[in-house]
């Protein structure tokens, strides 16, 4: 990867979705609140801009805790960043629930390059219908934007998946193992889930930490703590006062999610989806 990759995460914890196994949507956020994210976010893209160079950032992925798409402020600031110059790539984590029409309005007044945006969009059963969320991908890839469609690999929705997989008329479906299924998946279950995407083996993968390759990504919080991944332990540095970019640091024995192992530089990542994985879009889809 010849350019760095940062992760973003506000002071968002909010969701407009009401998922049984999600504690987001328990917990919504004052106007106050909410405020403040905008404040952070803002504040974050101008600080992005300034230290890109410096700093060799070639891209931003915002993953919340919570849905960010709703909430304009974050559609201006995607819209900012993809059309900076020194930036190859910018996107977010979503639900896909947000207006397309509006946020494609205000991308484009904002004078947003479709053609830098990747959406990594998952698809929540219990809130919306395949044929709903599969017309909103095939929507916005239509305008030239790049995504990738994801779920939790339940079983008891293997054929919901399959339908959703022929709908998304070949925009890339990615399986999440499922945390909460408190079994092995069957052999059988296994090789249905591969089916729908082909890579997820290396869901089932336990990959050993091994912070060696981790160089050349960076995960920043709201409040300016820095991390290596989403997982690893804070860092001594903080965003506002980083000059050059930090050495790898990590304590974890493995890599848990596809945040911490999608970004290494083995496990065929890039070979696989390009020079910044972590947007999860498979070259063949690019």
């Amino acid at each position: 990867m010849d350019k760095h990759m940062i992760l973003y995460r506000g002071s968002l914890k909010s969701c407009n979705y009401h998922c049984s196994y999600c504690p987001f949507s328990k917990h919504p956020m004052s106007a106050r609140a909410l405020d403040r994210d905008r404040m952070q976010w803002c504040s974050f893209v101008e600080s992005l801009m300034r230290k890109a160079k410096a700093l060799q950032i070639g891209a931003l992925m915002v993953v919340p805790y919570g849905e960010a798409m709703i909430h304009p402020w974050y559609w201006e600031g995607l819209a900012q960043i993809s059309a900076f110059a020194g930036f190859d790539a910018v996107g977010i984590q979503t639900n896909l629930s947000f207006s397309v029409s509006d946020f494609l309005d205000a991308f484009y007044r904002a004078q947003g390059v479709p053609q830098k945006l990747k959406l990594w969009a998952t698809f929540h059963p219990e809130m919306t219908h395949v044929s709903e969320f599969a017309a909103r991908c095939r929507a916005l890839r239509g305008q030239g934007i790049e995504l990738c469609a994801g779920c939790v690999g339940e079983p008891e929705n293997l054929q919901l998946l399959r339908e959703l997989k022929q709908a998304l008329d070949g925009i890339y479906l990615w399986v999440n193992q499922m945390d909460g299924l408190r079994r092995p998946y069957t052999q059988k279950e296994q090789e249905a889930f591969r089916e729908i995407d082909p890579y997820f083996e290396r869901e089932l993968a336990l990959v050993p930490a091994d912070v060696s390759m981790c160089q050349g990504r960076l995960f920043v919080e709201a409040d300016g703590r820095l991390r290596t991944c989403n997982i690893s332990r804070v860092l001594k540095q903080d965003w506002d006062s980083l000059e050059t970019f930090p050495t790898p640091e990590c304590s974890r024995r493995q890599c848990t999610c596809y945040l911490a192992y999608g970004g290494r530089t083995d496990l065929n990542n890039q070979a696989l989806f390009g020079p910044y994985p972590l947007f999860r879009i498979p070259q063949a889809h690019s």
